[in-house]
């Protein structure tokens, strides 16, 4: 029966020291004047009042149980007392935990906001309050509005947002790029929408439209012009330079007077229209290892543009080299030869939409590179009909 009673004795004693502990979770707010509450929590204080209680308690029955229900009420109100749940470090005292102050540092008496900072921080250096900010983690350097948010609006309507647009008054319906700027195809300076040479080799100096400038405003542009500083006004053949003046035919020596038949025109190529069809250029031809026409090679490129005009067949300019040398060389002087032919052709009015440019290099072959007459044949710009209007 005694140790029944020790028992209860030492439940009573922990339950009344846990509730001395707890105390100052529930004093009123009129009370806690003076730290009262935190009174209730100090282990000493928890320990000599489970002492008091439950010795009292003890003493009821007899001395020895007093001594006992002291001593354990005194050791479980201490232990109790630690056990209650204690306040998360606050250095500045601002009522934000450190774990969770972005602004551990606050002055004291500072109005702070949630994250621990004062009320007109700026704590993502966006220039706007974090009072005002709805936005507070914005990276570093956005573009934000008035609210600190990231702006979504497209001026232009591009799909390109306008803090990343660096052409933000792009004409409706333009193709551009990540950047909110228009495609430019040639890299020639002037956007697709504009250039009505879009295929200018690289290294050309252009003007506004996109195309070859004329230096010497002949009305050969200068990538055509093997005398691109003939005197204004020369009369000027179509490779720019400044026309012979051609001997009057020799008369013959009959007796009507008139002149001798001229000799019969060479063959001109005759350009396809049916899609699928190619043909060899021939004629045309460029300086060794260079994309320069020669003099000659312009003849052939005008009757074929009359042709390509008449026809509107859209067509692929192609350049093909032989294997001499590098494959990579070889491709890239194939390709510029192709563009310069375009361009050519565009020149004397064929739509430049009409025409691809494109260079095989040595990939393409139409006779043997183990000899000089395979590699001349192999040598060649040809059209390939790619379809009509």
């Amino acid at each position: 029966m005694r140790s029944l009673h020790r028992s209860a004795l030492l439940g009573l004693a922990a339950v009344l020291a846990t509730g001395c502990a707890q105390m100052g979770s529930y004093v009123p707010d009129s009370m806690k004047n003076g730290d009262l509450a935190d009174k209730f929590k100090n282990p000493a204080v928890c320990a000599a009042a489970g002492a008091l209680l439950a010795g009292g308690v003890g003493a009821v029955e007899n001395k020895e149980a007093m001594a006992i229900g002291a001593v354990a009420g005194g050791l479980l109100g201490w232990w109790a007392c630690n056990q209650q749940e204690k306040p998360l470090p606050d250095a500045d005292g601002d009522g934000v935990p450190d774990k969770i102050d972005m602004c551990a540092n606050t002055p004291a008496g500072t109005k702070v906001i949630d994250t621990g900072c004062p009320v007109d921080a700026d704590t993502d250096m966006d220039g706007v309050a974090d009072s005002a900010d709805k936005c507070a983690a914005t990276p570093k350097g956005a573009t934000v509005d008035s609210t600190g948010c990231v702006p979504t609006a497209d001026a232009d309507g591009d799909g390109v947002t306008d803090m990343n647009d660096l052409c933000p008054n792009t004409p409706a319906g333009s193709i551009v790029l990540p950047n909110g700027c228009e495609m430019d195809s040639d890299g020639d300076g002037v956007p697709d929408s504009r250039d009505r040479c879009a295929g200018t080799p690289t290294g050309i100096k252009v003007a506004g439209d996109g195309c070859a400038v004329d230096s010497d405003g002949d009305g050969v542009s200068d990538i055509l012009d093997r005398c691109p500083t003939t005197p204004s006004g020369a009369k000027v053949d179509s490779a720019g330079c400044e026309a012979a003046v051609k001997p009057e035919a020799p008369m013959s020596k009959n007796d009507t007077g008139k002149s001798a038949a001229a000799p019969a025109a060479k063959d001109m190529v005759t350009v396809p229209t049916e899609a699928g069809q190619s043909i060899v250029l021939k004629g045309v031809v460029f300086e060794s290892s260079s994309a320069k026409l020669t003099r000659d090679s312009l003849a052939t490129l005008n009757d074929v543009a009359e042709q390509l005009k008449q026809s509107g067949a859209k067509v692929e300019v192609s350049g093909h080299t032989d294997a001499s040398g590098s494959p990579t060389v070889n491709r890239a002087l194939s390709q510029r030869r192709a563009e310069v032919v375009a361009t050519y052709l565009a020149s004397k009015g064929v739509p430049a939409e009409n025409m691809t440019a494109k260079g095989y290099g040595p990939d393409a072959p139409v006779a043997d590179n183990a000899n000089a007459g395979g590699r001349a044949k192999n040598r060649r710009v040809e059209l390939k009909v790619m379809g009509g209007n």
